[in-house]
């Protein structure tokens, strides 16, 4: 059965999360090692899971909460146990937790993996918002900020993308939203 349990730096499984992190996400997708743990203890509104099958460590998840939303910051599966619906099943009891509307950042689908991503998501109810510009700032020095694209689940038709990517940026990246000009 799978299960989602909030961890910290002090937990075990945290090596886990760190291996599967550092080898799930290239160095531009991620946030210093350190500074994912001092947002553990630091920030209320993150939270880091290890998720667990049984006894078994099979992935992780990161989500920001807050009042009208969600964000799924990272989430991957140890690659051990992809392909036999662990991903999917923790997406929707994630998705079952609350009514609140839900958001992620992918990459633009334009390979067969990228669009594979995006697939597994649409078929989970994610809307791709491909028409609206969306860059990841970037994690820190060194590190490039990326176009993505946005992905909701549960949100109205009528959402201003533009104050849910200003959200994002805000409480995510510590980031101002670029202006017309920088896109």
């Amino acid at each position: 059965m799978i299960q989602m349990k909030r961890i910290d730096a002090r937990n075990e499984g945290i090596a886990f999360v760190r291996a599967l992190y550092e080898s799930a996400f290239p160095e531009d997708e991620r946030r210093e090692w350190s500074s994912l743990l001092s947002l553990c203890d630091a920030c209320s509104a993150f939270e880091l899971r290890v998720v667990c099958d049984d006894d078994r460590r099979v992935g992780f998840i990161t989500v920001w909460q807050w009042a009208d939303w969600r964000y799924i910051e990272h989430f991957a599966i140890d690659a051990s146990c992809r392909g036999k619906g662990t991903g999917a099943d923790v997406l929707r009891a994630l998705l079952a937790e609350d009514n609140r509307p839900v958001v992620l950042e992918v990459e633009v689908p334009a390979d067969e993996m990228s669009r594979r991503r995006v697939g597994f998501y649409r078929r989970l109810g994610f809307v791709l918002h491909d028409e609206f510009f969306y860059m990841q700032p970037s994690y820190g020095e060194g590190r490039k900020p990326l176009p993505m694209c946005l992905m909701t689940y549960g949100a109205s038709e009528k959402t201003n993308l533009s104050v849910v990517a200003a959200l994002l940026y805000r409480e995510v990246y510590g980031a101002e939203i670029p202006s017309a000009d920088e896109k």
